[in-house]
């Protein structure tokens, strides 16, 4: 099944909002609320989760002087694909002194399941980006523990066409050994945050010091700070995350 969501944000009289949505099923959007100036959208699934065959087309446009935070409703589940595949394709606009904070819920790639995400982030200059990534090895619960067949998730963040950050996770535990080292080195969930933006705050997130039951490593790419978290639980990570935007 194909899904496509078409989402404009824009500033009206001062106040954060969506002047344009199109998304057909099982796509759905929460009403958007606002929290501390920053309007915040909830996207939602009518489908248990993502199916063989499915393919989702975002595309994204954040309008000057805009403050937006763009999440989940719950984990995206992958099910068996099968011979099959699942995808998703984002793409994100954002102009001057726009900001968004894109922070989707972790992903839980079932037994024998197949993913490929690209996201393409344009952004201008004086704007602000915060982007999180959570990936699960599977539902460890259940004894599906790297049962999945692959995953891969491309982002690209563009500065006025340049690239300055670039970020490429491919794993296929058939071929890899994602236990050891430079993987997931025994831990069962991967987290990653960007951010760019202003340079003081770039500073802040390099000093910061974990204060959960985690792993963090933080690397200076072209443009922004990138941090890298492992943990043994999604939430672990999310509470991470939830402190280093509250430094922000």
């Amino acid at each position: 099944m194909e899904t496509k969501l078409e989402l404009q944000i824009e500033n009206n009289h001062g106040k954060t909002a969506v002047t344009h949505s199109y998304f057909t099923s099982p796509l759905k959007l929460g009403i958007p609320n606002t929290r501390q100036e920053r309007l915040r959208v909830v996207l939602m699934m009518a489908s248990a989760g993502i199916l063989q065959g499915d393919c989702f087309q975002y595309e994204i446009t954040c309008k000057e002087n805009t403050k937006t935070e763009i999440t989940e409703q719950s984990y995206s589940k992958i099910f068996n694909t099968g011979e099959g595949n699942a995808s998703k394709q984002i793409e994100i606009y954002l102009e001057k002194n726009a900001s968004l904070y894109y922070c989707p819920k972790a992903v839980i790639p079932f037994a024998e399941s197949s993913f490929q995400g690209d996201m393409t982030v344009h952004l201008e200059r004086e704007s602000e980006f915060v982007y999180t990534d959570i990936l699960a090895a599977g539902r460890v619960g259940m004894g599906e523990r790297f049962a999945f067949s692959r995953y891969r998730n491309r982002i690209c963040v563009m500065e006025e066409e340049r690239p300055v950050w670039l970020d490429h996770c491919y794993l296929n535990p058939q071929q890899m050994d994602v236990e050891k080292m430079v993987f997931f080195d025994g831990y069962t969930h991967q987290g990653t945050f960007y951010y760019y933006g202003e340079k003081e705050k770039q500073e802040k997130l390099l000093s910061y010091e974990p204060q959960g039951e985690v792993v963090l490593a933080k690397t200076q790419p072209a443009t922004g700070v990138c941090i890298r978290v492992l943990a043994h639980t999604a939430q672990d990570i999310e509470e991470e995350f939830q402190r280093l935007q509250e430094i922000i």
